[in-house]
């Protein structure tokens, strides 16, 4: 995700909240004593984690890259409950947040597929459901790879849009090593290119693949949605929301 500098523009207009998005996690927060802790890891701009903080949640978020922690936290006057935010990558949250602590945790904006390799998704689940308090929850916000035919060398995603940019994604397969790369583009609607993420590498998960790395961690339940109205996934659903409980 070489381009967070360029595109903290636009990012919120890329990734805005999703319809009942909200409503879904405070209606697992609601489950916890007040104020529930929520974590959200890869948080970007926080744009879901200033909503939960303002329904009186505990917040922390975690994000990779200085540039999106350096935002929230120049925003913080403006938000009456602040946010605990700090530069940690994936792999170390474990290490310095506290254990059987968070209810709620998440990552969205498909931030998982930037974790270099299986064995790290499955090593992330493992730490989160240590994070994680007794009869927490996981939620994760992930891309359907399912729905797309990897047999090719080149797979494109859906383009998405606002008013001002869109976002062309594209995603290469290595035939002899079977790594892939994203590639992405921002335009604007008068045809200019912002920037452009070329072979980032990324690690594109079946939901097939998920479900055993999630068994594997042994949460209580596994649930797969297509919506945060909690609709049942299908085969061509665009996206997959998983809620895991310890």
């Amino acid at each position: 995700m070489v381009y967070i500098k360029r595109w903290l523009d636009y990012y919120e207009e890329l990734f805005p909240l999703e319809p009942n998005q909200v409503e879904f996690l405070q209606g697992l927060c609601d489950k916890f004593p007040s104020p529930a802790k929520f974590l959200s890891v890869e948080a970007g701009t926080a744009l879901l984690s200033r909503q939960m903080a303002e329904a009186n949640n505990e917040v922390t978020v975690t994000d990779t890259y200085t540039e999106f922690i350096s935002l929230l936290n120049s925003q913080q006057t403006k938000i009456t409950n602040k946010i605990h935010a700090f530069n940690l990558p994936p792999m170390d949250i474990v290490r310095y947040l506290g254990k059987n602590f968070y209810n709620v945790i998440y990552c969205g904006d498909y931030r998982l597929i930037f974790i270099k390799d299986k064995a790290q998704v499955q090593k992330l689940l493992f730490d989160s459901k240590m994070l994680l308090s007794d009869g927490g929850y996981i939620v994760l916000d992930l891309i359907n790879f399912s729905k797309y035919d990897f047999s090719g060398p080149r797979i494109d995603l859906a383009v998405q849009k606002s008013d001002r940019v869109q976002l062309y994604s594209h995603i290469l397969k290595d035939a002899s090593t079977l790594k892939y790369t994203l590639n992405q583009q921002v335009v604007t609607m008068d045809g200019q290119s912002i920037d452009e993420v070329k072979n980032e590498p990324i690690t594109p998960i079946s939901l097939e693949t998920f479900k055993r790395t999630a068994e594997i961690a042994k949460f209580s339940s596994i649930e797969f949605y297509s919506d945060y109205y909690g609709n049942p996934l299908k085969e061509n659903s665009d996206k997959i929301i998983c809620v895991l409980k310890k």
